[in-house]
């Protein structure tokens, strides 16, 4: 699909389709993966962007002006990297992060899998790393590494919005997350089927779809993503008090805002995953240090509480209560507590009265052992096997 749009009349638009046209029939031929993935991808051409751009609901967008001067096989590379923004939901899983560092930790990924797998010719100056494609974005990314280079494509993953610009809410991205995933094996399949799969490709498809990741790790991976830089106003630079000009000091020990943990004690837990979850949470707690960790034991009602700080550790949770299963008093408790809540890991069966709450503007994890179709937060299947 190609929908032109106004551009400078010195841009010999024809030109520019007859090799994006070209370019696509190329990566069909020697690279089907990418070729089928690009296929799939509607082309709108628009000076909107600087160079290139994908959105998150899958719309790739090409600059004529800057392809003009792009060989067939510069764009070969370019639109493959663009379809591997989409198949690998980089707008969708930027989450808190720097927009524009993210797209560096991610154009380091997708350029070095297609140097690696010889897909058209890399466009100088874009990011490179060296065996970055045997790594995830979120383990390269660094909030201080904003540099995209002096050319390449730029700056090109769009914000997780809707066709109209709209935020897309936690069912459209888990939706367009799945539908990504789909087009990505389908990718893969075509591929194989010619004998023309990277070794790459196929570990990474092979991780998404069939590499099961243990719950602690895919919750410590989360909670260290908020581990602090090391700078704290708990603890102000004294060199400049004096001044009366407050700046955060350094605090040598890098750690994590509050925590709270939630503990679902209707009694759909049993006392051997209580402990199994104690043992691998407090591992998880001593590597990411929050600042606090308040414990809420709740079934109808909060049945109980308990504070904690490092120097408190380890955490020893308790089955408290029995009964019904009710998320409000958890959430009304966040909602009325005066602190600054970094996230909240609620620990349950799902089944609850998830319909008739809202979500809060603190980052939620539900662990949980039944239930998956959570409306919010990120949702990580708890098992005791793994």
């Amino acid at each position: 699909m190609s929908n032109a749009v106004t551009v400078e009349e010195t841009i010999n638009q024809a030109e520019v389709e007859r090799k994006v046209g070209k370019a696509k029939a190329l990566l069909i031929l020697d690279h089907p993966f990418f070729g089928t993935a690009v296929s799939k991808r509607p082309i709108q051409y628009s000076d909107a962007v600087p160079t290139a751009g994908m959105s998150a609901t899958g719309q790739m967008i090409i600059n004529p002006a800057f392809a003009e001067n792009l060989t067939v096989k510069n764009l070969m590379f370019l639109m493959a990297h663009e379809a591997m923004h989409y198949m690998l939901a980089h707008a969708l899983r930027r989450k808190h992060r720097d927009h524009q560092a993210w797209n560096v930790a991610c154009d380091k990924v997708i350029n070095d899998t297609l140097i690696e797998a010889n897909v058209g010719d890399f466009i100088d100056g874009g990011v490179t790393l060296h065996d970055a494609r045997n790594y995830a974005s979120e383990e390269l990314y660094d909030e201080n590494d904003d540099d995209m280079g002096s050319g390449g494509i730029g700056n090109d993953i769009g914000d997780p919005v809707d066709d109209n610009g709209n935020p897309l809410d936690e069912s459209q991205m888990h939706q367009l997350e799945a539908q990504s995933k789909i087009d990505t094996i389908q990718s893969a399949k075509a591929a194989k089927s010619s004998g023309k799969l990277p070794s790459s490709i196929e570990r990474m498809v092979d991780d998404m779809v069939n590499v099961e990741t243990p719950w602690h790790e895919k919750l410590e991976r989360y909670m260290s993503s908020k581990v602090k830089d090391g700078y704290s106003w708990n603890r102000p630079n004294r060199r400049f008090i004096g001044q009366g000009v407050y700046l955060p000091g350094t605090d040598y020990v890098a750690r994590m805002g509050e925590l709270v943990v939630a503990v679902d004690t209707s009694g759909s837990l049993d006392s051997k995953e209580l402990g199994y979850f104690n043992e691998h949470i407090n591992r998880i707690v001593d590597t990411c240090l929050p600042e606090k960790i308040t414990v809420l034991y709740c079934d109808t009602s909060i049945g109980g509480t308990a504070e904690y700080t490092p120097d408190d550790l380890p955490i020893k949770l308790q089955p408290v209560g029995g009964g019904g299963t009710s998320f409000k008093p958890v959430f009304k408790w966040i909602e009325d507590y005066a602190g600054d809540v970094e996230c909240l890991v609620y620990f349950t069966d799902g089944y609850g009265d998830q319909d008739y709450i809202e979500a809060p503007a603190v980052d939620t994890i539900w662990l949980t052992t039944g239930r998956e179709d959570f409306k919010f937060g990120d949702v990580i299947k708890f098992d005791m096997e793994v």
